[in-house]
């Protein structure tokens, strides 16, 4: 079987493989469809249940190239003319720290958005969002060692993705009292893109960062997907530029968090 890379596939792989099934369906190859968002959650999945994914390959490299990474914990993609790349997340803190091969890695994503002719006001509001949910993953997963953050550039967008193996959205917020009655990652996630929810009291004014991916999302046409337990949430631009779409799917169950958005240029 082949199959192009999205995320309802991914998805069906993962409900296959939790209930025992995926590797009796013989070999599937993964094949390339310009995005990274499933990918990544492919091979998350596949490090979650490893002997359902035996049967499973790729056909490009950034699969192999991704789990090597995230394995190893050395990042790729930063050099000239790449246009696609990862970069695993250490215990400390990339922004924090300062470290210089972060700031290179992160500036060559950008650079390379911006050859493409991007707009730059665009390009600057994805990246200040994919600063944002790095930081998220420090501050809310418990396991900020699993973490990714990858990139990829072609001709007509810009896709991002932050990745974490944590203890999810639902997890999360139920340390906050206020969404201790939360059912599902469902309902967490979407108290988690209102203003002001966070694992943090209401009172220290956090829980801001999803916020502003959202509104990136509505003022620049970007298409997001949250990916955290049994659940995914997509928002999607509509004609009304102070709104999306949000479309919520009941899944199987995905550790951690992994965070999607693509900028599409418009088409000429």
């Amino acid at each position: 079987m082949r199959h192009r890379a999205d995320f309802s596939f991914s998805d069906d792989l993962l409900s296959e493989a939790w209930h025992g099934r995926l590797r009796n369906l013989g070999e599937i190859v993964v094949l390339n469809s310009g995005r990274i968002g499933p990918l990544i959650e492919l091979v998350s999945a596949a490090t979650q249940i490893p002997s359902e994914y035996q049967s499973i390959s790729f056909a490009g490299t950034f699969a192999l190239k991704l789990r090597q990474a995230w394995e190893a914990g050395q990042p790729f993609g930063g050099g000239y003319g790449e246009q696609v790349g990862a970069f695993p997340l250490p215990l400390e803190n990339l922004v924090e720290a300062s470290n210089p091969d972060w700031q290179q890695w992160l500036l060559h994503a950008e650079n390379a958005a911006k050859v493409k002719g991007f707009p730059a006001q665009v390009v600057a509001s994805l990246i200040g969002a994919l600063l944002d949910m790095e930081d998220n993953v420090y501050e809310h997963s418990g396991a900020a060692q699993t973490g990714l953050v990858a990139y990829t550039v072609t001709d007509r967008s810009f896709e991002f993705v932050v990745a974490d193996r944590g203890i999810g959205v639902l997890d999360t917020l139920r340390q906050n009292p206020a969404y201790a009655h939360l059912a599902d990652a469902g309902a967490a996630l979407t108290e988690a893109i209102r203003p002001g929810v966070s694992r943090f009291p209401a009172a220290t004014g956090r829980g801001q960062g999803f916020v502003q991916l959202c509104r990136s999302m509505v003022t620049h046409r970007v298409e997001l997907r949250f990916r955290s337990g049994d659940h995914a949430l997509t928002l999607s631009p509509t004609n009304n530029p102070l709104d999306g779409h949000q479309q919520l799917r009941h899944t199987s169950a995905l550790a951690g968090l992994t965070i999607t958005a693509i900028w599409r240029a418009e088409t000429p």
